[in-house]
């Protein structure tokens, strides 16, 4: 696996790259997570080129900027792709994540030859007011709540090992996306996105009820449904997560 770190409009941005010889494929990560949460799952992707950026404020890349928008983190994609020389590519996100690769799609249409988006956050106005109230989160003042904040994490998203996860929220300095989702509307962006799309989620998965939503909204797509907890989770499901990820981004309806 290598990493790179690439010069963007919003500083450098971490990225691990499998270095196959297959076609580019993007997996934007999930917040308050990083690109490392595919690391596990990479095998899985050997008949592609896999692209696992840590987003701007997450990992190992450089902080984000306040303010900050949906369409900053898309502009930190598509300058990694420069930098990398890559003219298009198939890109698939998850939560957060698959609000940033939409507006990948959204704004910079030529760049993104298939996408895939997995647990959009869709907001009711009480949520969305909610989240536009929300700075991001200060350091912890003790130990004891970076691991308060390490469990609450890990119980969210299957579990792990939880010293590196505790690294990864040090590193990242515990940002928080909520503002960010609460200025975009992703029902809008769905709407108007004219690349190939597939839609993606888990029956056991926190955004869960996104599947239908995103279906309703475009009925004409590629759709999968994964059963039980999200596979992104669980290293022994690694197969059952790349293959309809896999398939469409080689242009196949994704099985089932």
């Amino acid at each position: 696996m290598r990493k790179a770190y690439l010069d963007t409009r919003h500083g450098q941005l971490h990225l691990r790259d499998s270095g196959g010889s297959g076609p580019p494929l993007m997996l934007v990560h999930m917040t308050p997570l990083s690109g490392a949460m595919f690391v596990p799952l990479a095998p899985a992707f050997a008949a592609v080129r896999l692209l696992m950026p840590d987003l701007p404020g997450y990992g190992r890349s450089n902080p984000r900027g306040n303010p900050w928008t949906m369409a900053d983190w898309a502009d930190s994609l598509a300058d990694a792709m420069d930098a990398l020389g890559i003219a298009q590519l198939a890109v698939y996100g998850a939560h957060v994540g698959g609000a940033v690769a939409l507006e990948l799609a959204r704004t910079h249409p030529e760049r993104v030859s298939r996408l895939m988006v997995d647990g959009l956050p869709f907001l009711s106005p009480e949520l969305r007011a909610a989240f536009a109230a929300i700075d991001a989160r200060p350091l912890p003042a003790s130990l004891a709540e970076v691991v308060a904040r390490v469990e609450g994490l890990l119980a969210e998203y299957g579990g792990g090992d939880p010293f590196a996860a505790m690294l990864a929220m040090l590193e990242t300095g515990f940002v928080s996306s909520a503002p960010v989702c609460a200025a975009y509307d992703p029902e809008e962006a769905l709407a108007a996105v004219a690349r190939p799309l597939l839609i993606l989620g888990a029956e056991g998965d926190s955004q869960a009820a996104s599947f239908a939503m995103a279906r309703r909204i475009r009925p004409d797509a590629a759709a999968h449904l994964w059963p039980g907890r999200h596979p992104a989770h669980d290293p022994a499901r690694a197969e059952e997560f790349a293959a309809p990820i896999v398939r469409f981004a080689a242009g196949k309806a994704p099985a089932g």
